[in-house]
């Protein structure tokens, strides 16, 4: 069970990853627009919530990867 909880986690860190990824692409293309007139539309509030939200959930998944990994140390010291 504990191994699938960190594969879960691992998944939603890489989640989290990707997510991050695409606000930084978004936000890389604030200043930039096809005619170089006018700022490309971009919400810059919610960008930064999405960046504090990915690192809350990221956090949390290392969390509970580093739980499953104690507890696969436990389950192998007891059984070992």
């Amino acid at each position: 069970m504990s191994i699938s909880a960190v594969n879960n986690a691992l998944a939603g860190m890489i989640a989290h990853q990707d997510r991050l990824a695409s606000v930084a692409d978004r936000v890389s293309r604030w200043r930039r627009t096809e005619s170089g007139t006018a700022p490309a539309p971009v919400d810059l509030v919610r960008e930064v919530v999405e960046v504090k939200e990915s690192a809350s959930g990221f956090k949390a998944n290392a969390a509970v990867a580093r739980a499953g990994d104690q507890m696969t140390g436990l389950l192998l010291d007891t059984y070992a």
